[in-house]
């Protein structure tokens, strides 16, 4: 059984601050990479434990190089890099895995009392999906869905969890701090973080029969809305894109993972 774990970094334990620590090359940022790596590697161990045979880690924070390969489990693999337009891969890589877990992950943009809230990018104030607002955990898990693949635990903030809880129902979460306001948190220290980590990965793999994918039919349209005119006007030349006011766009599609990747790729201009 093999299992994806998607990595993002602002969700880490101890992460409280996106100037000094989630940001490459920032005063603290290589002791949150280390918070990452614990969190990470706790999700593997009980994944691990639970049943899999391999987990395959998709490093999603800024230029996708926050892990550090001497601290992974032999029985990992971790895509890394960035730009990463990695659509192509995903078709393969989801019809060998079973379940989606999501560690260092965080609540939407404006989420009431969440910690370093944001959608994909700090300019986005919101994303709908048919209609749904979601932020990075909806919008993953809706992708994994279009494959037919379930979430099956999702790590973060307290406000990134209860997100999770309240879209998906019956999915596993660990809360790793507890959120005061958008700049900091109550922590809690690495030991007991990676073990809870370790202790609901092992219980979600083991039952990973029970969760089921969260499916959202196509075809697909995505509207996002931006903070500022500018975010809109970035993505003038986009194919099919729909401009409904000065700060708001959609683009439709049928294939979902295709369409956001497209998507996200043109506004941050990755290679």
């Amino acid at each position: 059984m093999k299992i994806l774990l998607i990595a993002d970094l602002e969700g880490a334990s101890g992460v409280v601050d996106n100037e000094q620590q989630a940001k490459p090359g920032a005063s603290l940022y290589h002791e949150a990479r280390n918070y990452l790596i614990s969190d990470v590697g706790g999700a593997v161990e009980g994944a691990i434990e639970g049943g899999a045979d391999e987990v395959i880690i998709f490093d999603m924070h800024y230029s996708g190089l926050n892990l550090n390969l001497e601290e992974i489990h032999p029985r990992a693999k971790v895509v890394m890099g960035k730009p990463r337009k990695i659509y192509p891969f995903f078709p393969e890589l989801y019809q060998k895995i079973k379940g989606v877990m999501m560690v260092g992950f965080h609540a939407m943009a404006q989420a009431p009392g969440g910690l370093l809230t944001h959608s994909y990018d700090h300019s986005m104030k919101a994303i709908y999906l048919n209609g749904i607002l979601v932020g990075e955990i909806g919008m993953e898990a809706a992708m994994a869905g279009y494959y037919h693949v379930p979430l099956i635990l999702v790590t973060g903030d307290s406000e990134g969890v209860k997100e999770a809880e309240n879209l998906l129902g019956e999915i596993e979460t660990a809360t790793v701090k507890y959120a005061i306001n958008e700049h900091s948190a109550l922590c809690l220290p690495l030991e007991l973080t990676r073990k809870e980590i370790k202790e609901k990965a092992k219980k979600a793999t083991e039952n990973i029969n029970r969760f089921s994918p969260f499916r959202i039919d196509p075809p697909y349209s995505i509207e996002v809305e931006f903070f500022e005119k500018e975010g809109a006007q970035k993505m003038e030349g986009f194919p099919g894109l729909q401009k409904i006011n000065e700060v708001k766009v959609r683009v439709e599609g049928e294939n979902l993972p295709l369409l956001w990747e497209s998507f996200i790729g043109f506004y941050q201009k990755y290679d």
